[in-house]
């Protein structure tokens, strides 16, 4: 897992299997990784959010919520989205910005954003999450 760059939503993933996740960020940082949540929740929301990913055990490098719905549809330069696409695609630009090479999300219209926009960043399906422990992630398959 080393140079390993972890991006993990929180809802319908890190919400879901807690335990889990905070086994296998304890490893990604261990090993020199990186750990970043990334999460449509508003940034409103960043001191209560902070409070249950501690509870989780949930240990991270950086935690970005993206920016709201609004501010989206100026952000996101692919028009040809509808304003929802163009909400989670803030997901992908993250990710590119910061050199994610491994996003978690239980969202297959966030999953379909990575594997158009950004094929060179691991999109995996929450379903999917013990692909992680495998050595090596190489696709971005969902």
């Amino acid at each position: 897992m080393r140079d390993m760059r972890l991006a993990l939503d929180i809802d319908g993933t890190i919400t879901s299997d807690p335990d889990f996740f905070a086994r296998l960020v304890q490893d990604v940082i261990r090993d020199g990784g990186e750990v970043h949540v990334v999460s449509s929740r508003s940034p409103e929301a960043r001191r209560e959010t902070l409070s249950e990913l501690s509870q989780f055990g949930i240990r991270f490098s950086a935690l970005h919520l993206i920016p709201t719905i609004s501010a989206a549809q100026t952000l996101c330069p692919h028009r040809e989205l509808d304003w929802f696409q163009r909400h989670l695609w803030l997901k992908v630009d993250y990710a590119l910005a910061n050199g994610i090479t491994h996003f978690v999300d239980d969202d297959r219209k966030v999953l379909a954003l990575f594997a158009r926009f950004a094929p060179s960043v691991a999109a995996i399906d929450f379903e999917n999450r013990e692909r992680l422990l495998q050595r090596p992630i190489t696709s971005a398959e969902p």
